[in-house]
């Protein structure tokens, strides 16, 4: 698997776009994605969106995709928004 690439502590609508650019990157380079959420203090919509999508198109791939280490707040956000099985890893 792929060395983890750590999540930015902010996670709005400004970090949007350069985290849909780094998944696709990926995807297009059929490579597992793997984050590091341990530093994230604020989980947004828009990127909540862009990590399920990238989940999907990983699992359509047969791609791996994982958040390891979710912090506190990453993980209290998925839950609240009712997608708590983003941070369960999906295994190739």
């Amino acid at each position: 698997m792929s060395n983890p690439e750590q999540l930015p502590a902010v996670l709005n609508s400004a970090a949007a776009q350069p985290l849909v650019d780094l998944l696709k990157e990926r995807l297009a380079d059929n490579e597992p994605i793997t984050l590091d959420g341990s530093a994230v203090s604020q989980l947004g919509q828009a990127c909540l969106q862009v990590l399920l999508s990238a989940r999907a198109a990983a699992a359509s791939r047969e791609l791996a995709f994982a958040i390891n280490n979710p912090s506190e707040a990453l993980s209290t956000m998925a839950e609240m928004s009712g997608c708590s099985a983003l941070l369960q890893s999906a295994e190739a």
